[in-house]
């Protein structure tokens, strides 16, 4: 198959949707599918044009397997409300000719396009029409919902109803559509999509490369952490739907408790406002991102894993980060309401509180703070939840049967069956 994977984010980027496209393109090659990928310069989570990339010219790179098609992008410093949607719009119009050129040149079977920014989407479908591309839309972020529900987008009803119903309207003309979540597939159902027109492909991990690990940690070498300390980690993108505001309200209330050590470890538009909340309260410290080389080292630094939502985000967005926590073999805190599928994840793998309840926060990890024989059992859970249900050889088998499947219904009869008759013996 000739895939294009038409997307913001892309190699390398270390965290976040960059980071699972680019595992995604090296899977496909390795399965022998030809790959192109479209996006913008790397930017994210710092929300920083990376050195050597430009953000305001075409750049053309390549892996020894797939060609990069990098495309103009405005990232602003301060990424809120219009500033955010001028930020996707951007990449929207720069990219546009590009799949033109790619489609008619190259051909693809499939333009895989990620959400968001669902601004990419009407053009794709010109495209498409014109050669013969299936679309598939894969919602790694119900964005338009996210908006109005996190006030970046002004919450008048006329508006949501017209913003709405031309999501929906976009939807329905698309091959095929994915998401990461049953909740995250459930809410598109609700917006008129079939179930057998769209599935669940969840961010995976691979569950060799993060594991569990005995021996002495060297990050706890490092930062000069003994054995006797319990370790609470947030490794991530530091952004606004994270709350991660109530970490540093867990770490006040607890700072008494010196046994207890917080790392926040990543990048994004809160780092700096972290920093400054957190500079009185000796028991928070911080660490850069880290490279992938590194990154199964640093989830095992942690006895407890922290996984803070806003209230809004809970409900919509299922963090991919949870994958990578359970495969370490950590208990988790998490903050979701408890009818979100976050929720019922994480309970008996962890401990799931109100979102911005500090107290609550505190006092869970105050529990598993004080039993060892706890944190094995729920981290124990949690390990062998993410092998079932995230392991990545399992989650992208299931993908590429349904990218043949979708090809294959768009051959005439004679080929369908010319593909799947056995060739005369001889």
């Amino acid at each position: 198959m000739r895939i294009v994977i038409y997307s913001l984010n892309y190699d390398p980027e270390l965290v976040g949707i960059g980071k699972y496209n680019t595992d995604f393109a090296a899977w496909l090659t390795e399965k022998g599918h030809e790959v192109q990928v479209i996006c913008a310069p790397p930017y994210y989570p710092q929300w920083e044009i990376q050195p050597g990339y430009c953000g305001w010219r075409y750049q053309t790179d390549s892996s020894q397997t797939t060609a990069i098609f990098r495309c103009p992008i405005w990232v602003p410093k301060n990424p809120t409300g219009l500033k955010r949607i001028l930020h996707l719009m951007s990449f929207a119009i720069s990219s546009l000719p590009i799949l033109l050129e790619r489609s008619q040149a190259w051909k693809p079977d499939i333009i895989f396009v990620l959400e968001p920014p669902i601004f990419c989407l009407p053009g794709t479908l010109l495209i498409s029409k014109l050669f013969g591309s299936k679309v598939w839309l894969h919602i790694q972020d119900l964005e338009i919902d996210a908006g109005f529900s996190l006030g970046l987008v002004p919450r008048l009803e006329a508006l949501k109803n017209i913003v709405f119903g031309l999501e929906c309207w976009l939807l329905r003309q698309v091959s095929f559509v994915s998401s990461i979540s049953e909740e995250m597939l459930a809410h598109i159902h609700r917006k008129g999509i079939s179930k057998s027109h769209s599935m669940l492909f969840p961010n995976w991990v691979d569950t060799q490369a993060i594991r569990p690990c005995a021996q002495i940690n060297p990050f706890r070498t490092e930062l000069n952490i003994d054995a006797k300390q319990t370790v609470c980690l947030y490794a991530g993108n530091l952004g606004t739907k994270q709350g991660l505001e109530i970490i540093i309200g867990v770490a006040r209330q607890l700072q008494h408790h010196t046994n207890i050590t917080f790392i926040i470890a990543g990048e994004g538009s809160m780092r700096q406002t972290l920093i400054k909340q957190a500079e009185d309260i000796p028991s928070v410290r911080f660490l850069n991102l880290q490279p992938d080389e590194r990154f199964n080292d640093l989830l095992n630094m942690a006895d407890i894993h922290l996984l803070p939502q806003s209230l809004e985000a809970a409900a919509l967005v299922l963090p991919s980060k949870l994958k990578a926590m359970f495969a370490s073999g950590r208990p988790v805190v998490s903050t979701a309401e408890p009818d979100t599928q976050l929720a019922e994840i994480v309970t008996n793998r962890g401990v799931n509180v109100q979102p911005g309840n500090v107290s609550q926060f505190s006092k869970a990890i105050l529990l598993l703070s004080q039993d060892a024989a706890l944190r094995a059992h729920f981290g124990n859970e949690a390990r062998s939840y993410a092998i079932t249900h995230w392991d990545r050889q399992q989650v992208l088998i299931e993908v590429e049967k349904k990218f043949t499947q979708l090809i294959a219904d768009s051959l005439p009869v004679a080929c369908v069956n010319l593909v799947d008759t056995n060739p005369p013996k001889s």
